[in-house]
């Protein structure tokens, strides 16, 4: 439950209107200077300095005993302490004065009520609306109930018959409160120049667009920044509204980011294309705020934008030079096709797939017959246009599903998916067949045409089939070489218990 408007305002006194230590401790030797020369001014003006009575002389020397302590205090740099100690101590002698006169109305409650303005400027706010309260309970309750019938008769000395003197020491009182206040004032003001100088170089000068939004969504004010940014000049900004400017999408936008501030005072950052004035677009890291007074309540919305469009395409740049270099990485330059590595991991993939799955899959190793007569006597280029033919050919003969990649040297390997040992068979057939066929391959010599051999092993996915991808690979090169063996240009299928065909 909140408390009354009224009520909550007095709680929040001294929050941020209170002076800083740094001013508290420049006023104080001049308010210690003017008090000590009101209390001494009052006790050798008063005509009781000399002759006294003993209860005179008690309170003499309690005052100065107190603007010692105050001193102390002030020395161990104790300065808040020090300034309490030293209203509450005039407070106390003030009252005992008014108390000492009984039922006349005591010219001392001037001075009694200018100590609580004393207090705002030197201490708190709650201080003084503390020390106003209690003041006004104490003297109500001790004229209302006649208190002063109970006091002692010699309480009665403590009083000043001469007016003049209490109202001087008012007027002197008053001078003080008047010096501390304009000081207090003017070092308010010079603090507000230097935030308002500091808060205006910083709007102007920094590097980030900087829009300021009333209650009714009208520019209040916007830097150089934020004008260049959406196109617009400053002056034809201010005084209208936000929703004039943009576009419905950024509208819409606005909207919902204003209504998603009620429950905080600031929203994430968030990367946004905002459009321009002439139709152009630029990326924009978006921060809206909510800027409150003491009490909560709006004074402002806060937009901040930084244009990011050249850092988001360096980072597209960057992303797509390394997906180039990842990709280059995981291919093989002659043929285009993945490299031993990328077709392992792949390979890999999909035999964890098949197993989960329960479905078949194969492993298909090609051998490029005669490469080495090839380089032999037509040249290494001639033997690179071989290998090329046969990755074009490889790549063209793949399903959308199927893996396909250099194994090494002359040799390449394929991974079929989802495929049987009679698929397999008939994919590395027209394979086979379709090299032999090719431009390359037919243009050359007979004699050193190159053919193909090709072992296939396959993983069936059924309970029971424990063969690993190694396997596989074992198994597959263990056709190819019965094939080789028994006369090159053939097809030969890996069978458990028989090692070939």
């Amino acid at each position: 439950m909140q408390p009354p408007g009224f009520i909550n305002r007095v709680l929040q006194l001294g929050q941020s209107s209170d002076i800083s230590t740094e001013l508290r401790t420049r006023l104080f030797p001049r308010v210690f200077a003017g008090i000590g020369v009101l209390v001494l001014g009052g006790l050798i003006f008063s005509g009781s300095l000399i002759s006294a009575s003993p209860v005179v002389r008690v309170a003499q020397l309690s005052c100065l005993v107190v603007l010692l302590g105050v001193w102390t205090l002030y020395k161990s740099r104790q300065v808040y302490l020090a300034l309490s100690a030293l209203v509450w101590g005039l407070w106390t002698l003030v009252t005992l004065l008014i108390f000492s006169e009984g039922a006349t109305a005591s010219l001392w409650l001037v001075p009694q009520f200018m100590l609580v303005v004393f207090a705002r400027f030197v201490l708190t706010a709650r201080t003084a609306v503390f020390l106003g309260l209690f003041t006004a309970a104490v003297d109500f309750v001790f004229q209302n109930f006649q208190l002063y019938r109970l006091l002692p008769p010699w309480f009665n000395e403590l009083a000043l018959v001469n007016d003049g003197l209490v109202i001087s020491i008012s007027l002197l009182y008053a001078l003080l409160i008047v010096h501390i206040a304009d000081s207090v004032l003017r070092e308010t003001l010079r603090a507000a120049q230097l935030s308002e100088s500091r808060y205006r170089s910083l709007f102007e000068n920094t590097t980030d667009a900087v829009f300021l939004l009333g209650a009714d969504h009208r520019f209040i004010e916007t830097n150089r920044q934020a004008a260049d940014l959406i196109g617009y000049p400053r002056e034809e900004l201010v005084g209208r509204s936000v929703f004039e400017v943009i576009t419905q999408d950024d509208a819409k936008f606005l909207r919902d980011s204003l209504a998603r501030l009620e429950g905080g005072n600031s929203l994430e950052p968030v990367d946004r294309l905002v459009t321009r004035v002439d139709g152009s677009r630029r990326m924009a890291e978006v921060t809206i705020s909510m800027v409150t007074d003491d009490r909560g309540a709006l004074r402002f919305y806060q937009m901040v934008m930084r244009d990011v469009t050249e850092r988001k395409q360096l980072e597209d740049d960057l992303r797509f030079s390394l997906g180039e270099m990842e990709s280059l990485a995981m291919q093989d330059a002659l043929t285009g096709l993945l490299n031993r590595r990328a077709i392992s991991e792949h390979a890999e993939a999909e035999w964890h797939r098949s197993r989960r799955e329960r479905r078949p899959m194969c492993v298909v190793l090609i051998d490029l017959d005669n490469l080495k007569e090839i380089n032999d006597k037509l040249g290494h280029l001639t033997g690179d246009a071989v290998i090329r033919e046969l990755g074009s050919v490889v790549q063209s003969s793949l399903r959308r599903y199927d893996w396909a990649g250099r194994w090494g040297g002359d040799e390449f390997m394929l991974v079929l998916p989802g495929t049987n040992l009679s698929e397999a068979k008939l994919i590395a057939e027209r394979l086979r067949s379709e090299y032999a066929a090719s431009e390359v391959v037919t243009v050359m010599d007979p004699a050193t045409q190159p053919r193909l051999s090709l072992g296939i092993s396959v993983f069936s996915g059924r309970p029971g089939d424990e063969s690993t991808v190694t396997q596989l690979f074992a198994q597959a090169d263990t056709a190819l070489y019965d094939a080789k063996q028994q006369g090159k240009d053939q097809v030969g299928v890996f069978r458990s218990g028989k090692g070939g065909n």
